[in-house]
Parts: C-alpha cells; structure tokens; sequence
C-alpha cells in the first residue's frame, strides 16, 4: 500500500474542488482503479463557502457565559453551539459536542488554516459532499475511486490527533470480521475493523496538520472494498458506545 500526498493550490470559496484534485493527480500519474482519495474536511468545507466572519457573528447569553468557562472567544463559542447536535461537557480551551453522530471538540467549528478573523465549520452532510466529490473523480478520471473525507479527532486518554472518516463514498468504511478465526483458530466475537478511519488516518502521516498544503492524499494498493452502495455505518448510537454509554453527562 502507499500513501501518496497531492499538494494544492489554496482553496477558496466556489472553487472546483474535482478539477483541482484530478488536476493534482497528475504528481502521482493520475488516477488508478483502486485508489482511495482521501480529502481533508477543510479543503471540501472551505470550496462549498463554510466559512464564517467572527465580526458578522451575535453571541447570545449562552454563548458569552460558556465562553468565559472555556476561555474562548463568544463569536467563536456562538458559531460551536449553532453547529452543536449536543453539547456534552465545557472545559478549558474547548467544548465537547456531538456532531453528525461523531463526538467532536467544538462541533468541528475550526480557527486553524482560516484566514484571520474567519472560522471554518465542518461540510454539511459529509457522506453526500464524499458521493459527489467520487462521482466527479471517477468522471474526469476514468477510474473508480473510493472517497473519504477526513477530519482530525483526539481520542480518550491519549495525546495528539488523528484522522477520522467523517464522510465516505464508494467503499465499505467497516469490514465485519466476527467469526473469522484468530491465530489460534479462535472465532472473533465482537471485532469490526474500522477501514475508513484507518485509511483517513494513514492519509494525515502524510497531509500533516499545519501548513504543509497537501490537504489530498491517494491510498493506492489498499485492500478495500469498493461499491456503490455501502452496507455499513462507522457511526453507531450512544448507547452501544463503550465510552459514552456509561458516562454520567
């Protein structure tokens, strides 16, 4: 398997995303049958107008309290609970929500890589914006490509990002292997491998999180499945999660 990183020109609002990324392609000899194209959020985000003045932006009562216990600015804080499924928890530099099904800090709403002044929300309805991102490659390509959009998450205890499918297309994002048998011939019981979210994090090793400006990177030689329709969800309800299930929130 390799990962191999496209560098882009900076994307503004109302550019052609495909165009640009088919146009990229080109550094790596183009598109292949196969490949993965994994697309980072703020890139499809910031193409489709996502972007939000902080001076346009009224914060409620809400937002000013709640910005005061996580020392954010109110603007800031404003935009996260209008994007906010649900807000979970308010600490010190952040506040805990749910989005889209995913648990998140601040609903995906992001100052990093924005221009000054600005704050840049997640893609509405990822798994559509990866669908049509797919259609797009595959036309100009020729090549049937699989789609992840990927954005960066911390997980529980542990330091640092990585990367997150937060929208896949043309793949299946979770491969069942229950039943299958263990070095020891033992079935499997309760294992699912999270192939999207590997894959997306396999991609940001290589698209970095400053100002590398390789937002796209091709897995290529991955063993996926691609489809047309996928059967699973990576995403899975409250009560089934072993994280948030049994916390008191």
């Amino acid at each position: 398997m390799e990962v191999l990183g496209l560098s882009l020109p900076l994307v503004e609002p109302g550019d052609d995303l495909p165009s640009l990324i088919l146009k990229a392609a080109d550094q790596i000899g183009g598109l292949h049958d196969g490949d993965v194209v994994v697309v980072a959020s703020k890139v499809v985000a910031v193409a489709a107008g996502r972007i939000r003045e902080l001076a346009r932006v009224r914060p409620s009562t809400k937002a000013r309290k709640m910005a005061k216990r996580s020392g954010q600015i109110p603007e800031f804080v404003e935009l996260v609970l209008r994007e906010a499924d649900r807000v979970l928890r308010v600490c010190r530099g952040a506040i805990l929500t749910i989005k889209d099904g995913i648990i998140c800090a601040n609903a995906g709403v992001d100052l990093s890589n924005a221009p000054a002044g600005k704050a840049i929300l997640l893609p509405r309805h990822p798994d559509k914006a990866a669908e049509s991102l797919r259609l797009a490659l595959s036309s100009g390509s020729g090549a049937r490509v699989g789609v992840i959009i990927a954005d960066s998450v911390v997980h529980p205890l542990r330091l640092g990002t990585v990367g997150q499918a937060i929208g896949t297309a043309g793949l299946e994002p979770v491969i069942d292997v229950r039943g299958r048998p263990d070095l020891y011939g033992k079935p499997l019981k309760i294992t699912y491998r999270a192939i999207a979210d590997q894959l997306a994090s396999a991609a940001q090793v290589v698209m970095g999180e400053a100002g590398e400006r390789i937002p796209v990177a091709v897995v290529r030689e991955a063993e996926v499945e691609l489809v047309d329709k996928p059967r699973t969800s990576p995403k899975i309800p409250p009560r089934r999660c072993i994280y948030f299930g049994g916390l008191k929130l």
